[in-house]
């Protein structure tokens, strides 16, 4: 069973950060990062919009420019919010990456910022524009949809995207047959967030594929 590091597990170190990041890697199979873009044009690592949700800072990551969210301090860390470029650089290759992606606009650069990498890469979003996007512009990706809600209809979603993985939250994974479909469909299933052995033994005896888990288990 694959062990993703939930924002480099992010109840353990300071999320999103390289610091998370190159930590993650020494205990994880893959790591998960958002992607967003700033306000300098870059593509930064920040699940959230504002700043001050994780950061001493204020403003949103879209106005401010990457010198000025890496100079923030993520969770009273070091580390501020980096370059998409600076956390791909640390995590090695034989570590998996999951990129959630956020807005549509930003899947042709992100593309052309992973050709480089020798890591095995799927683009996962919350949202299926993003992920149709990506599928325009590269057939091969292997792409993931997240859900928390609708468990039918986003697992139909999946289906028409011709996703490699269906992310469901773990709730769905214990409450429906979302996992023998996704099966059944040729879909492996990733569940989150993980943050307990007891939770991750009984997603395991559902049939889980892989745990995206917010601290090592």
């Amino acid at each position: 069973m694959q062990i993703t590091a939930h924002r480099g597990f992010g109840d353990q170190h300071p999320e999103n950060t390289v610091c998370a990041v190159r930590r993650a890697s020494r205990f994880a199979d893959a790591v998960e990062i958002d992607v967003q873009r700033c306000g300098t044009g870059e593509l930064v690592v920040s699940h959230w919009n504002e700043v001050k949700l994780v950061t001493d800072g204020f403003g949103e990551v879209g106005d401010l420019s990457a010198t000025e969210l890496a100079a923030l301090r993520v969770e009273g860390s070091d580390c501020g919010i980096p370059l998409l470029t600076e956390v791909l650089e640390v995590i090695p290759p034989a570590v998996d990456i999951n990129v959630e992606v956020k807005e549509t606009g930003l899947v042709a650069d992100l593309l052309a910022a992973l050709e480089g990498v020798e890591n095995d890469v799927v683009v996962s979003s919350l949202h299926p524009d993003p992920l149709w996007r990506t599928r325009m512009l590269d057939e091969s990706m292997p792409l993931a949809f997240n859900f928390d809600v609708r468990p039918d209809a986003n697992f139909e979603t999946a289906t028409t995207l011709d996703c490699a993985y269906a992310n469901p939250h773990w709730t769905l994974c214990l409450a429906t047959d979302l996992v023998e479909r996704a099966h059944e469909a040729g879909m492996e299933v990733h569940a989150w967030p993980v943050g307990s052995r007891s939770l991750a033994w009984a997603l395991a005896r559902r049939g889980v594929d892989g745990l995206i888990t917010t601290k090592p288990l």
